[in-house]
């Protein structure tokens, strides 16, 4: 079986690095932690000393709270009244429903998907003092932080606005004064300052530039063999040898998580060749092993989409380890 191994000397660097900007750090690892497993990637955070996540469900809240000192979630479902977990409220609607006593305010400030709108903050605010709730962060999302936009400028703006409409209320009401947290991972290098926490998700497992990778995939060798020149492998032989050549069929497929690709694919240190198959590939060369990429940067080259997208879609059926 495959394996995918987790560098905690590169997570520790990116940390790290992200640290220097703001050491208050709430790490997003919904989605199983971008597909590099949940409950062992916050082992790993937890030793470096990181209290606070956000995350998906109510699903992924149940495996970690036991790890954290408080476990946002982002989109929560049934009410869970545990003191370290900590509701987002997306709407106004949902504010008025929500049962569950410690909560987040997010806020839209321009991406237009989620949030409180901003001429509601304060019948939001009232809501919550009359529901004695415990308003214990308030936050928005950037749209366009991986781009050269003002949208970005102006999503900051905007939220200095509404952290001083909320200071203002808190103060005139007599209320604990929440947290702020604004930026994401493409946001915390480029803003001219962060608020009171810093929201890293693809960086920290080095999924952009200036950030180490930290998921290494390996796959095993099921079978090698000889095949001569003008021979054909795989399904519809959409790979013809032009020699006498070796080839090897590994363990992980489609079915892994890997893109689907119909002629070939380049790995760490050969290549794929014709088509994948849901649980193999068929590989250039004679190995035991074969690491199909340790820089998801890198390997994202093959395929016309996103690093998010190759790290999320990993299989859970896949092994964890920590090197």
């Amino acid at each position: 079986m495959a394996t995918i191994y987790l560098n905690k000397k590169n997570l520790f660097y990116n940390l790290d690095k992200i640290s220097q900007v703001n050491p208050n750090i709430l790490a997003v690892i919904k989605d199983n932690a971008y597909g590099h497993g949940i409950i062992t990637f916050s082992k790993m955070l937890r030793e470096y000393g990181i209290k606070k996540v956000c995350l998906r469900n109510n699903f992924e809240a149940e495996l970690v709270k036991d790890i954290f000192e408080e476990v946002i979630i982002f989109y929560p479902g049934t009410n869970r009244n545990a003191k370290n977990i900590s509701y987002s409220i997306n709407s106004l609607i949902q504010l008025k429903k929500n049962r569950h006593p410690y909560i987040h305010l997010k806020i839209d400030t321009g991406m237009h998907r989620n949030g409180i709108l901003m001429e509601e903050l304060e019948e939001a605010l009232e809501i919550i003092k009359k529901k004695e709730l415990e308003l214990r962060g308030v936050f928005s999302h950037f749209c366009c932080a991986d781009e050269t936009t003002p949208d970005t400028f102006i999503q900051y703006k905007r939220f200095e606005e509404v952290r001083n409409r909320v200071i203002e209320f808190c103060k005139k009401n007599n209320l604990n004064i929440p947290y702020f947290h604004l930026a994401n991972s493409e946001a915390l290098l480029k803003l001219p300052k962060t608020f009171d926490y810093v929201r890293p998700g693809i960086a920290m497992y080095g999924g952009i530039d200036g950030f180490k990778p930290v998921m290494k995939l390996v796959a095993k060798t099921i079978s090698k063999r000889k095949i001569t020149s003008l021979q054909g492998v795989g399904y519809n032989k959409k790979f013809i040898s032009s020699k006498d050549m070796t080839v090897s069929t590994v363990d992980v497929g489609y079915g892994d998580g890997i893109p689907y690709f119909t002629n070939g694919c380049e790995l760490k240190e050969t290549q794929a060749l014709g088509k994948i198959s849901m649980d193999s590939m068929i590989v250039e060369g004679d190995f035991d092993e074969v690491i199909i990429f340790d820089d998801v940067k890198e390997f994202v080259k093959n395929f016309n989409t996103i690093t998010y997208d190759i790290l999320v879609k990993m299989s859970p059926k896949i092994k964890r380890i920590i090197n």
